[in-house]
């Protein structure tokens, strides 16, 4: 019998007044109700209780330690309350880093409604395109990134893309436009720095052509800039150019080899008991 047990029994003793009406509340005999007693007694090393053979008082001391649990206990079935209610609530900080992108026009617009369903959430993000160690920086959310997570991590598809090779029509009227992947070492070619590696560029069947980049940029909105005033061909998610190829600022070249669609996920660190305020999110912008 643990202590957390005699001390709900001998507040039973006393609430009921007797042991035979703890006895009746609890379940057990009135006789396993007087070991318990006895046995907190015992472990205290003083009496708690004064008996007769027609009622039960407490000592002095027997009064303070009663209202002391009592009080105790109160607590800790507030906090247990605090607890249930919090898992059905979202509440605190939630730390989400999203590339700017995705940011604009996925989160922010609905962000308004997302608070108003959750009050009592505040969020901070962080706009950045790598993939960080989500426990060691505190990240809750890591959204909008086509790079394959480690097995720890939980993740869920939000949408697809493909990689676009591109570059400005005065660019390739200068410098010509390439007619296979092997063509792009003789071009001045615009690399993230973020990627891994960054001087590689990967084509269908994993073809993987090594080009020698003039400019090294940690921004995809920077590149694609470069690349519309001439400065070289960059390799970009379709997302991004989408308009830029559509009003031909961008030209695309080596569609025919280029990789098949790529996932985009929202990635979250494993836990048995996910917090509120991470599961509304992800059921928030996945559904």
């Amino acid at each position: 019998m643990s202590k957390f047990d005699q001390i709900a029994t001998f507040l039973a003793v006393i609430e009921e007044n007797g042991f035979a009406a703890a006895a009746r509340k609890k379940g057990v005999s009135t006789a396993a109700i007087s070991r318990q007693i006895a046995a907190l007694e015992r472990e205290l090393g003083t009496q708690l209780l004064q008996r007769t053979t027609r009622q039960i008082s407490l000592t002095e001391i027997g009064e303070e330690y009663y209202q002391q649990c009592k009080k105790t206990l109160s607590e800790l079935h507030e906090a247990e309350n605090a607890i249930a209610n919090s898992k059905n609530e979202a509440t605190g900080i939630l730390h989400v880093m999203a590339n700017r992108y995705f940011a604009i026009s996925y989160l922010l617009p609905t962000l308004p409604e997302f608070m108003k369903h959750n009050p009592k959430l505040r969020i901070q993000f962080q706009l950045a395109e790598r993939f960080p160690n989500l426990e060691k920086e505190k990240i809750d959310i890591l959204f909008g990134v086509s790079i394959e997570g480690s097995a720890e991590l939980i993740r869920r598809r939000v949408k697809t893309t493909r990689y676009v090779l591109c570059a400005s029509p005065s660019y390739l009227k200068k410098h010509g436009r390439p007619k296979v992947p092997a063509d792009l070492v003789k071009h001045r070619y615009i690399s993230h720095s973020v990627r891994e590696p960054n001087d590689v560029v990967v084509f269908k069947d994993e073809k993987m052509i090594h080009v020698n980049p003039h400019l090294w940029l940690n921004d995809s909105y920077a590149m694609r800039e470069c690349a519309i005033n001439d400065m070289g061909i960059v390799n970009l998610h379709d997302y991004i150019i989408a308009d830029d190829l559509k009003e031909g600022r961008l030209v695309e070249i080596l569609q025919e080899f280029q990789e098949p669609e790529k996932n985009v996920y929202l990635y979250f660190r494993q836990n048995r008991y996910l917090q509120p305020k991470i599961r509304r999110f992800i059921d928030f912008y996945t559904n």
